[in-house]
């Protein structure tokens, strides 16, 4: 599901990196190492994003973050994406 910029504050980029950081540029979920700024795109290493535990973009409390490669996010998200398509299924129905 594609990134809706507008729920997200201004300063989410900082936010981001903030979060990154402090994991050491490791995905808080399986363990990988990740690709820091900089590094070039064909290494081994993964993409390491930020998810919100609770999937409200607008909540960017600290203990509502973790930093999860792109696979790890994709598998934490997927029940939720789910049910956001399910609902919207419904209501395209009625």
């Amino acid at each position: 599901m594609p990134m809706d910029k507008a729920r997200y504050p201004a300063d989410w980029k900082q936010i981001a990196q903030t979060v990154k950081e402090k994991a050491g540029w490791i995905c808080q979920g399986c363990g990988m190492q990740c690709r820091k700024p900089g590094e070039p795109f064909d290494t081994h290493r993964r993409t390491l994003t930020v998810h919100h535990i609770n999937h409200i973009p607008e909540d960017c409390r600290e203990e509502n973050l973790i930093a999860l490669c792109a696979g790890c996010h994709l598998r934490a998200d997927a029940e939720h994406h789910a049910e956001t398509r399910r609902k919207h299924e419904r209501n395209q129905d009625a």
